[in-house]
């Protein structure tokens, strides 16, 4: 699988995680699919209220509200914009999933809710001279893997 982040999104990303400093952020990866397995993530969204040093949690109310904002932009074309992922930060650790990480994105593939195919999970830290990425697919039977992350511009 290979996601493509173009450049605007990660320079907003860089100047959320500036701004954050030694504390988690994070939000949701909304994309487009361009073929099978690959996509774009047209828009990150932000949550307004951070974590603390070792931890985010997910603002429910508002990845609600941000998701419907995304699909009445995108006409509810489902098939071709979607719900990609997850993101956040580990401006303290390295960039890979925890196993409480680990364990929320099994929990959400695995809900019966979940009306994908998959989720995915993007990592970042910021240092003072580059910024760090890492991208991992969950799927409900169980697969997970690292993806391919590509900048795009």
């Amino acid at each position: 699988m290979r996601l493509r982040l173009p450049n605007s999104e990660l320079e907003r990303l860089r100047q959320a995680l500036a701004a954050a400093g030694t504390k988690e952020i994070g939000g949701q990866i909304y994309g487009e699919q361009l073929a099978p397995s690959d996509f774009r993530a047209s828009e990150l969204t932000f949550q307004k209220r951070p974590g603390t040093f070792a931890r985010f949690v997910v603002d429910l109310l508002q990845a609600a509200r941000d998701a419907v904002r995304f699909f009445d932009r995108t006409e509810h074309r489902y098939t071709r914009f979607n719900y990609i992922g997850e993101w956040h930060s580990h401006p303290s650790f390295e960039v890979r999933p925890s196993g409480t990480d680990v364990a929320a994105m099994r929990d959400l593939v695995r809900d019966p809710e979940f009306r994908g195919h998959f989720a995915v999970l993007m990592i970042v830290r910021l240092d003072p001279d580059r910024l760090h990425v890492g991208g991992w697919v969950f799927d409900p039977r169980g697969a997970e893997q690292a993806i391919q992350l590509e900048v795009t511009e």
